[in-house]
């Protein structure tokens, strides 16, 4: 791919490496791009698969997110919110894709299995794997008794989305987005008998 230094807002951002001379160096293209990949695809990736209930689909159209980000970019467009951007590429992606897939179902074990290791970083041992496992068997049944707006907003809000950008991502307006997710953590408390503060 051809850099040619395509950036958001008039002139370049700048990286935080500081050359040897103290000034700070204009980042390329592709370094913007790699840089928003690695701090973002995990978070693309996840939301997709979510949607998506399919580890192959789902990476296929993390792809297809990034490369529409480098042409974003090469065309000198804005970018304020790289995340919610990604977000609602992602879920217009998986929107279009599914107008051809209607058969999909509720997600299936390994595939919530697969994303909730992507989420854990840290290694447990025996005993606090099988309490996190029952932990998180019980937290798939409970999520399974949302509705699909409560989970898809109740996903965006855990990877640290705000209400607004979340409305955007999902072409909702905030008021409902809102609603979904009280609602959906409600039910979750419920399910837990959990006192919730909202």
């Amino acid at each position: 791919m051809a850099d040619n230094g395509g950036f958001a807002s008039g002139s370049p951002p700048l990286d935080d490496n500081s050359s040897e001379s103290g000034k700070l160096t204009p980042v390329t293209l592709s370094e913007r791009v790699l840089t928003l990949f690695q701090q973002l695809r995990q978070p693309v990736f996840r939301y997709l698969l979510r949607k998506k209930r399919n580890a192959g689909t789902a990476e296929d159209l993390t792809q297809e997110t990034f490369l529409r980000l480098c042409r974003h970019l090469r065309a000198e467009r804005p970018l304020d919110n790289p995340k919610a951007w990604l977000l609602t590429v992602a879920n217009n992606l998986a929107i279009d894709e599914s107008r051809s897939d209607r058969g999909v179902t509720d997600l299936d074990e390994s595939a919530w299995r697969q994303i909730e290791e992507l989420r854990s970083d840290a290694k447990a041992g025996p005993e606090e794997a099988v309490l996190k496992r029952e932990r998180l068997d019980r937290l798939h049944a409970a999520v399974l008794k949302l509705t699909q707006l409560q989970r898809d907003c109740l996903h965006l809000r855990a990877e640290g989305l705000r209400y607004c950008e979340i409305a955007g991502v999902m072409h909702l307006s905030i008021s409902t987005v809102v609603d979904a997710v009280r609602r959906a953590t409600v039910k979750l408390a419920r399910e837990f008998d959990t006192k919730v503060s909202l």
